[in-house]
């Protein structure tokens, strides 16, 4: 008997192993590529705020919504009428439904909202920032920012719902767009919550709707309790920590406008008083220009809000912060469609080995790295800038390479020396898997310090874990001399990695650890500003 009740349970468990429980969360994703990043997104907000979610294929819906209380809609830009009819019968059987980003009449209808069509920012940042009535639900925050460029408008119907969210512009004047809409079948938002920071909000925002939807899934004050305890303890381990004398603190700004557009001055600012020594940022690259380039196409950026270079280098001037010109060199990244049409009938363009022209450009072709060099000149000529930060100086890895691929990046490398003089630094964003990097993409990027072609190398070491960024910094530290040139990069807000402040501060001492130069923190957004640097000046930095 004890024998047959053994089997039984063995039987039971290795069901149980076999189909595992259906979270009471679903986060759909319309289709592979953005909306699933989107639907990744927004599993980590949830995990962040102890909420468990899974993400599915519309073609895993019927299962996952049969387990969930609330479900989160992602990229049903033209939902089928089946996926709109399984989205009503999980609404009708009392879950709530949460729609992104759709002017579709079929999910309008269904959720309680009227569509008013697609609309784009009628200027620079016309909508950075929704703000709540709190009321509408417990434990959201008050405000949330977010720069979105476009809109699908929408209002609630009449008796079913309101908004509980509307979009101001970035100096606070409402726009009288709705943000978020909260109606009897869930939520509605205009946009996408997007990873360019206020993530904790965001996070936030995502498990208070959960708690609408399922009291047991998030409560309000036992999360507030606990936020607190973290925020305490990781205070008082930032506060045990000491600052090194003539470390090189470092920042990529990506956007290449500051965290407040229009406003470099207060960005400077910040970052003076977290003590930032270095600001990379990104004004320029093959097909755009942050500035009047006479040699590269200028971008829009530049266009509507001015010369960024120039605002940058007059407010940081007496700062004591070192200002390098992020150059993006062998890819189009940021060019317009013309642009990127006009680089295919040069010849600039690469194929990868499929034979699909790609949005990278051929290191091997002279056009192209003269192109490059002129604008460096340029900069140099035009502007007092501390030093010239070249980043993608290597080839595209899924393409095709010539035998002397890595002689090529190499040889580019030593003409930008020869024109970047000294004082002026030369940096390098690098892949950090060194040596593997010189096969995959052609950067041997060890030789350029041992030949002293670059003052110091940025290699890119993002990651998660303190074991493999301990693994690149003890390679970065082969040598003596190379480790003194080496900023380690920390992927803050990396698509590899997202990191809390005691990860970036345990980062930070392994690195001095290995007797590193310093630190590259990226990226320049809400969540460095809101959640890392006030921790990093407590004491490291």
């Amino acid at each position: 008997m004890k024998r047959v009740v053994s089997i039984f349970c063995m039987i039971l468990a290795l069901a149980s192993f076999a189909a595992p429980v259906q979270p009471k969360v679903a986060v759909v994703a319309h289709e592979p590529g953005y909306y699933t990043s989107l639907a990744n997104h927004i599993q980590r907000w949830l995990k962040g705020a102890e909420v468990q979610s899974a993400v599915v294929t519309p073609k895993e819906m019927p299962s996952a919504l049969a387990a969930a209380k609330i479900a989160f809609f992602v990229g049903f830009v033209e939902p089928t009428e089946g996926e709109v009819k399984q989205i009503a019968s999980f609404i009708r059987q009392g879950g709530k439904a949460v729609v992104f980003y759709t002017a579709s009449p079929a999910l309008a209808n269904l959720m309680g909202v009227k569509v008013l069509g697609y609309k784009t920012a009628p200027y620079p940042g016309a909508w950075s920032r929704m703000d709540f009535d709190t009321s509408a639900l417990p434990g959201c925050p008050r405000s949330i920012l977010q720069t979105s460029t476009v809109l699908q408008r929408a209002v609630p119907v009449k008796g079913r719902g309101y908004a509980m969210a509307n979009w101001l512009d970035r100096s606070g004047k409402a726009s009288g767009e709705a943000a978020w809409i909260k109606t009897d079948a869930g939520f509605w938002m205009t946009h996408v919550l997007l990873a360019d920071g206020d993530e904790a909000l965001k996070a936030q925002l995502l498990a208070a709707m959960c708690g609408s939807a399922d009291k047991t899934l998030w409560n309000t004050g036992a999360f507030a309790a606990k936020e607190k305890a973290k925020a305490d303890a990781l205070k008082a381990y930032a506060a045990k920590q000491v600052p090194r004398k003539g470390e090189i603190h470092a920042v990529w700004d990506h956007s290449g406008c500051g965290l407040y557009p229009g406003d470099w001055g207060k960005t400077i600012a910040l970052l003076k008083a977290s003590q930032v020594t270095d600001l990379f940022v990104n004004v320029a690259g093959a097909g755009f220009a942050h500035y009047p380039s006479k040699v590269l196409p200028r971008s829009k950026t530049f266009e509507q809000e001015g010369d960024q270079l120039a605002q940058c280098l007059a407010a940081a001037k007496g700062s004591g912060i070192r200002v390098h010109a992020w150059v993006l060199c062998f890819t189009a990244t940021r060019s317009t469609p013309d642009r990127l049409e006009i680089f295919r009938k040069k010849g600039w363009r690469l194929k990868d080995r499929d034979g699909r022209l790609t949005e990278y450009l051929d290191p091997s072709n002279k056009e192209v790295r003269d192109h490059l060099i002129a604008a460096i000149d340029e900069l140099q000529a035009k502007y007092c800038i501390d030093g010239v930060h070249l980043d993608f100086v290597r080839w595209y890895e899924r393409s095709e390479k010539p035998n002397d691929a890595t002689d090529t990046i190499t040889r580019f490398v030593a003409e930008a020396r020869r024109h970047v003089k000294r004082p002026c630094w030369l940096t390098t964003a690098v892949l950090g898997k060194y040596p593997s990097c010189i096969a995959a993409v052609g950067q041997d990027w060890d030789s350029w310090l041992s030949g002293n072609l670059v003052d110091y190398v940025v290699p890119m070491d993002y990651t998660e874990s303190l074991e493999r960024f301990e693994s690149f910094a003890s390679q970065h530290a082969s040598s003596a001399s190379h480790a003194r040139r080496t900023i380690a990069g920390v992927g803050v807000t990396a698509n590899e990695s997202r990191l809390d402040a005691k990860a970036v501060i345990d980062q930070i001492r392994m690195s001095r650890k290995y007797g590193l130069a310093g630190n590259a923190l990226f990226d320049l957004d809400v969540t460095l500003e809101k959640q890392i640097l006030p921790y990093l000046r407590l004491g490291i930095w």
